[in-house]
Parts: structure tokens; sequence; C-alpha cells
């Protein structure tokens, strides 16, 4: 039978994944979405001591939903943000060799209820995109984010400390911190779209041309209004 990829929701994800402790706090994903990717091939997540760690594998596309071209579409985490009011934090950081082209793209998703949060599905309305990538040359060495539609991106100091996405109805933005004090708006989008979408989530995905070389990406923090989503 040839297995496709399904929506694992809190209950499959928990069997799947168990929590990890450490320090007396609980690494936890068992309220989130797990997006298995083609034949549950590509991409994988593990939840260790310190962090929600999200790992690539060769040939996963994190812009397709059905298999071409000899890519297929990869694992995505996602969780779901209720309101059209709040500001969302990502404290993270990655491993990512030269060589092959790879990267993880992470950020806010907005569109239809039930549809699969990748970079290139149709059904979104509105995407704020981050995406943390290397590849063979030095230049590769980068972090972007831009606005879908609108499209343009923008450079963000590998180094920063703390990632903001901040919503207010219409209006969106992403900030950044070197210090986790100070915050730099990094860019700002509107998107009236978004008040009627019935879908809005926070989501993990990524992309490897070829041999991945152990790239990983670690969440370490993601707060909600200040709550704490993953422990």
């Amino acid at each position: 039978m040839n297995m496709r990829y399904v929506r694992l929701a809190a209950a499959g994800l928990a069997a799947a994944l168990a929590c990890a402790c450490a320090s007396g706090r609980a690494y936890r994903t068992d309220t989130w979405e797990t997006w298995t990717s083609w034949n549950d091939s590509y991409g994988a997540s593990e939840l260790k001591d310190d962090g929600v760690y999200y790992t690539l594998s060769a040939r996963q596309d994190d812009t397709r939903d059905e298999p071409s071209d000899g890519y297929a579409p990869g694992l995505i985490l996602s969780k779901e943000i209720p309101g059209s009011r709040w500001q969302l934090d990502l404290e993270a950081d990655f491993n990512i060799p030269p060589g092959r082209a790879k990267r993880f793209s992470y950020g806010v998703w907005i569109g239809g209820d039930g549809a699969r949060p990748s970079v290139g599905n149709p059904s979104a309305v509105f995407k704020l995109v981050v995406q943390r990538q290397n590849g063979p040359r030095p230049s590769d060495d980068s972090l972007i984010v831009f606005p879908v539609p609108g499209g343009r991106f923008v450079r963000l100091p590998a180094g920063l400390k703390v990632l903001r996405f901040r919503r207010d109805g219409s209006s969106f933005s992403v900030l950044y911190s070197m210090n986790r004090r100070k915050f730099v708006q990094a860019l700002s989008a509107e998107s009236p779209e978004a008040a009627t979408a019935p879908s809005q989530k926070f989501f993990m995905s990524g992309f490897a041309g070829g041999d991945p070389e152990g790239a990983w990406a670690r969440m370490k923090s993601l707060k909600l209004d200040g709550e704490e989503m993953l422990y």
C-alpha cells in the first residue's frame, strides 16, 4: 500500500513523541499537529532534554504537497494560533553545514481549515516565512524573512536571540532581538483576507537538495503572549 502523508493530531503525536524533561521542565508537542512527510520518509522530529529538534532528509521540499521532479513533501510541525491580536516569540538555533542547498522554513501560515501548511500550498491567504539556509557558497549562509503575498525579503542577523511575530487585526509585523530586551522591527505587512481565514498556525518545515549533512533546527522556546507553548 502506498502510504502518503497524514496529519497526526494531539493523541497521535503524543504516542510518537514522549516528553523530554530537563531542569524541572518538560518539553512536549502533544498539543501540536504533525503533518507527516510523503511515505513518512522525509524529515523527522525528536524531543530531547534541551528542546524540540527537526532534522532534514535528502530531497525533501517544503514547497510541495505532491512528489515531483525527484522531490517529495517533507514533515511539517504546526501549532494553531487563536485570535486576531497576539504576539509570538520564538527562540531557536540551527546547525546547517555548507554543501548542497538546504533550509528550514518556519513562521505564520493563515489559510484553509484542514489544509497542509506548506510554503507552497495555494489555500494560504497570507504567510510570514522565515528561512535559515545554507549551500555551497559563503553567501548562501543566511537568515531571511518575507511576507506572501508581497515576497520582498529582509535579511536578519543570524545571531538573533528572539524572533517575534505580531498580529493586530489585519496588520502583521516581524521583529527581532539580539539581547531579549530591545526589539527591532524587520518588516510589516497588511492582509485584510486574514480576517476570514479559518486557520492560523505557526509552522516548521524544511528543504534539502541532497545530503543534508546532519542539519538540524532546535526550538527552545515558543511563547504566545508570554505563555510557553513548548513545555
